[in-house]
């Protein structure tokens, strides 16, 4: 078997596994991948996965179906996107054909609601992590601390798009970027009259 069959094989087996376990969405997947790509298997450096996971916010659709596709093509290219796709989209095909009517059911019951309750506050402890992991390379400096607060706010309380929001920081790096290389032209500049 080649390297790339291999990778295809690991690729659709973590995303169906995953998949078939994760109950929030792309977000509350993030801990798992970010394990198994970066620090299991050393496929991708946490800036490769955090680049993944701006850009995946940034597209439209679904989130676990978009970072398939743009896990698997970092790790396998275009094949890796395809096979990442269809084993995230498995799992959630499968569990809704297969379970729709027994839900329908059984969803006033107590237990049900009692049962979906742990599910909720589960992913939401995911989602956390999965924040707290993605936040300790990035929020490093001023900049990216005032940034990430502006948009939380921005979110919260004045409930901006979040498109908006990767547009603002995108602008943002670019604005502190020019202001940086104008600084530095200033300083060779004096350096250069002394």
């Amino acid at each position: 078997m080649s390297e790339q069959e291999g990778r295809l094989r690991v690729l659709f087996k973590v995303f169906f596994s995953i998949s078939a376990v994760t109950l929030g969405g792309g977000i509350a997947m993030l801990p798992l991948l970010s394990r198994e790509f970066v620090e299991k298997r050393d496929w991708m450096s946490q800036e490769d996965m955090l680049d993944t996971v701006a850009i995946m916010q940034a597209m439209p659709g679904i989130i676990a179906m978009n970072m398939g596709v743009l896990i698997g093509h970092r790790c396998a290219g275009w094949r890796g996107a395809l096979v990442a796709l269809i084993a995230s989209l498995l799992p959630p095909f499968l569990a809704i054909v297969l379970l729709a009517a027994l839900i329908m059911a059984i969803q006033g019951t107590a237990a049900v609601q009692q049962a979906f309750l742990g599910v909720r506050a589960a992913v939401c402890g995911l989602i956390l992590i999965a924040v707290l992991k993605l936040s300790r390379p990035v929020l490093r400096d001023w900049f990216a601390i005032v940034v990430a607060t502006g948009c939380f706010v921005a979110l919260v309380f004045f409930n901006l798009n979040a498109v908006w929001l990767v547009i603002g920081g995108a602008l943002a790096g670019l604005l502190q970027s020019a202001v940086s290389l104008w600084r530095m032209r200033c300083r060779n500049a004096e350096r250069g009259r002394a």
